[in-house]
């Protein structure tokens, strides 16, 4: 009994194999998809209220799927005759067995020669909302697309409230459906995406990067909710005058909007950047690592924020690390329990070893930041130098962006002697510095190497002897290498000891570069 069910089934098989070819090809001589432009362009402006241009002929395709091809089509603005995307050429395949279920599943879509124009217009919303509205009529058919690929694309980003524009050339795309089965019973899409592009602006024509990156995407656009996990990010060129620049990136990012973007949440977690590349004749290595940083409507939070920096220049290098701990609070005033800076810079035979350690405030909307509560420690030194410089500072430092201004002021220990100062920094493009420094005593040979005292001191005291007045100014050369830096100031000191001569009462008046006055 049981091997007519089995024959029946082979025949039904045999049947369908020797049918199917059949009906193609009887498909292919009767049907002409052509005829129907006229209701598809209809459909797309009562759907969509963009007009729909198909220039180029409709043929089906068969083999090796069941699909359609499309040449020569264009898409408008909403509500517009503005184009807004066109393509020389779309392959679209179906899954023929989810048709009989009236779902309508795209195998691949393949788009060739894609150019489209994104916008983001000044109050935050783009030209592309109105297609992802979603539709409140049950639709006939469920879209499910299991690959997709765009090569030779174009895209053109323009964001009206910078007033900026970049270009996206030589754009490849391509992404292949996860989990098919379960997305096919809802609205999540689930997708591996591999993006390549050369990105550029017309504005800055040094700006030149090529970028790749893979991912994985989780995308409910009912409910708002986006996730990017396992990025990893390469790109490579010219930006702002940076050679041979080489970012790198990988990490974790989700965001859910569905009470709005001012209710939504952002979360960064195990997040890596690395920027590498050559400026102002200097190779530079920055990498930052974020654990974990969260935006829930206005409230920010993160675990501990790294750094390091790492500079290479022809006189020498310098080596930086930055922690920023405990950052909460919301978007436009934000604090951070501790910001720890460590600095060593090498040049020539000067060693200077710095660490700074404030509570941290700031205010986005005010452009301000504070350091209410700076400790500073400093260790310098130079070849062939016995005892070098030590010092133990206390102060203060604020930035305010609005102003181009920054103040710092300090007081301790360099050395032996007590030092108190007060720093200014005004127009933060092509800076102009401020400062006044009081100094209770200063040795001048403890800072030079025993074969340089002799002649070292002794220059310096004929020119303080020689002067005419004890403000006169006078050159000296450990201010050598910030003669390009616009610096005015003035350095007290209360007792001055060089070359076995005491002097007190001294004052140095400084000024490097082409100072100019800031006020």
């Amino acid at each position: 009994m049981n091997r007519y069910p089995r024959y029946a089934l082979i025949i039904f098989v045999a049947a369908l194999t020797i049918l199917l070819p059949g009906l193609a090809i009887y498909i292919a001589a009767t049907f002409d998809p052509n005829a129907y432009k006229p209701q598809i362009i209809q459909l797309v402006k009562e759907k969509k209220q963009r007009e729909l241009k198909l220039d180029g002929d409709i043929k089906l395709t068969f083999f090796p799927r069941l699909g359609a091809e499309i040449n020569g089509l264009s898409l408008s603005e909403y509500q517009s005759n503005v184009e807004f995307a066109s393509a020389e050429n779309i392959l679209v395949s179906l899954a023929f067995l989810p048709l009989l279920r009236k779902q309508l599943e795209l195998d691949e879509i393949t788009i060739t020669g894609l150019k489209a124009n994104l916008i983001r217009f000044t109050d935050g919303h783009t030209n592309i909302d109105d297609l992802f509205v979603k539709s409140e009529k049950p639709e006939q058919f469920k879209f499910n697309i299991g690959h997709v690929l765009a090569e030779k694309s174009t895209l053109v980003f323009r964001d009206e409230a910078s007033q900026k524009q970049y270009i996206f050339d030589d754009l490849n795309l391509k992404a292949d459906q996860i989990n098919t089965a379960s997305s096919s019973m809802d609205d999540v899409i689930r997708s591996k995406l591999e993006l390549a592009f050369r990105m550029n602006q017309p504005e800055q024509p040094e700006i030149d990067l090529a970028t790749q990156l893979t991912f994985d995407l989780t995308l409910d656009a009912e409910k708002q909710y986006y996730a990017v996990s396992g990025l990893n990010l390469e790109g490579t060129g010219t930006i702002s005058g940076i050679n041979h620049l080489v970012i790198s990136s990988t990490g974790d990012l989700s965001a859910r909007f569905a009470a709005g973007v001012a209710t939504g949440e952002f979360i960064v977690s195990g997040l890596t950047l690395g920027i590498a590349g050559t400026g102002g004749g200097n190779n530079f290595d920055i990498k930052f690592d974020a654990p974990r940083l969260s935006l829930n409507g206005e409230k920010v939070a993160s675990d501990r924020i790294i750094a390091v920096l790492k500079i290479i220049s022809a006189g020498g290098n310098t080596n930086g690390n930055f922690s920023l701990s405990g950052l909460n609070g919301t978007i436009s005033d934000f604090k951070s329990s501790v910001l720890t800076v460590e600095m060593e810079s090498q040049i020539n035979e000067r060693v200077v070893k710095a660490m700074l350690a404030s509570p941290l405030a700031g205010s986005t909307t005010a452009q301000q930041l504070a350091l209410s509560d700076l400790a500073i420690t400093i260790d310098a030194g130079s070849a062939g130098i016995a005892d070098g410089l030590h010092g133990n500072l206390k102060g203060s430092a604020s930035l305010d962006g609005l102003a181009q201004n920054v103040q710092v002021q300090f007081n301790g220990k360099l050395g032996d002697s007590d030092i108190k100062g007060n720093l200014e920094a005004s127009s933060l493009t092509q800076p102009v510095l401020n400062f006044l420094v009081d100094i209770g005593q200063l040795d001048l040979d403890r800072f030079l190497p025993p074969q340089q005292k002799q002649r070292g001191t002794r220059e310096f005291t004929t020119k303080i002897a020689s002067a005419k007045r004890v403000d006169e100014p006078f050159d000296l050369s450990l201010f050598d290498d910030l003669e390009s830096v616009e610096i005015q100031g003035s350095i007290r000191i209360g007792i001055l000891k060089a070359a076995n001569v005491t002097s007190s009462g001294m004052k140095l008046n400084i000024r490097t570069g082409q100072y100019r006055d800031p006020h």
